[in-house]
C-alpha cells in the first residue's frame, strides 16, 4: 500500500510540472524565457537517497515512460534520463542523505545536467538549433531558479511524507 502512495505522488508531481511549464512562459523581446520544472525528476532522487534505490527505479521507468508518451516529442529520452540520472544519485551521492545543503545541491545539479542531456539529444537530432549561450541565460537560468524555488517547497513536504510511512522493509539500511 506504501508503494501506492509513492506511485500516487509521482503522478501528483508530474501533472503539476505540467501545469507550472504552462502557466510560467515569458518573453522579453524576440526571445522566450524557458522555464522547466521538474518536480518529478527531484521526487525521484529523494525517493533514491531516502528510500531503497529499487522503488526509484520502478518510479523512474514509470514516470519516465508517462512523461515521454505526454511529451512525445523523442520516445525514451526522459525514460532513459531518469533511469541514468537515478543510478548516478544512488551510485555518487547516497552518501549525503543526511546532509540537507548537499542533497540539495546534489539534486539541482542534477537537474541542470538532466537538462543539458535533453538539449543535447534534440541537438544530436536535429530537433532543434543550439546556441550554447542563449541556452545557458534562456533556458539553464531560469530552470535552475525555478526548480531550487520548487525544491525548498518540496523538500519539507516529501521528508515529512517520508518519515510517515517509514517501514523497515524500504528504508535504506545503515
Amino acid at each position: 500500500m506504501r508503494a501506492l502512495y509513492y506511485f500516487l505522488i509521482g503522478i501528483v508531481l508530474f501533472y503539476i510540472d505540467t501545469a507550472i511549464g504552462l502557466v510560467i512562459p515569458m518573453q522579453i523581446g524576440d526571445k522566450s524565457i524557458i522555464f522547466v520544472p521538474h518536480l518529478t525528476l527531484m521526487y525521484l532522487m529523494l525517493i533514491c537517497v531516502y528510500r531503497s534505490f529499487g522503488v526509484a527505479m520502478v518510479l523512474a521507468t514509470v514516470l519516465g515512460l508517462a512523461t515521454d508518451l505526454y511529451y512525445g516529442s523523442f520516445y525514451g529520452l526522459y525514460l532513459f534520463g531518469y533511469i541514468l540520472f537515478v543510478v548516478i544519485m544512488d551510485f555518487f551521492f547516497k552518501v549525503f542523505y543526511r546532509d540537507s545543503a548537499m542533497l540539495f545541491l546534489a539534486v539541482l545539479l542534477i537537474t541542470l545536467l538532466l537538462e543539458i542531456y535533453i538539449a543535447v539529444i534534440y541537438s544530436i537530432l536535429g530537433l532543434i538549433s543550439f546556441d550554447f549561450l542563449d541556452f545557458i541565460i534562456f533556458r539553464l537560468l531560469p530552470t535552475f531558479i525555478l526548480n531550487f524555488i520548487l525544491l525548498i517547497l518540496l523538500y519539507p513536504i516529501i521528508t515529512k511524507f517520508f518519515r510517515k510511512v517509514q517501514m523497515k522493509i524500504d528504508s535504506k539500511k545503515s
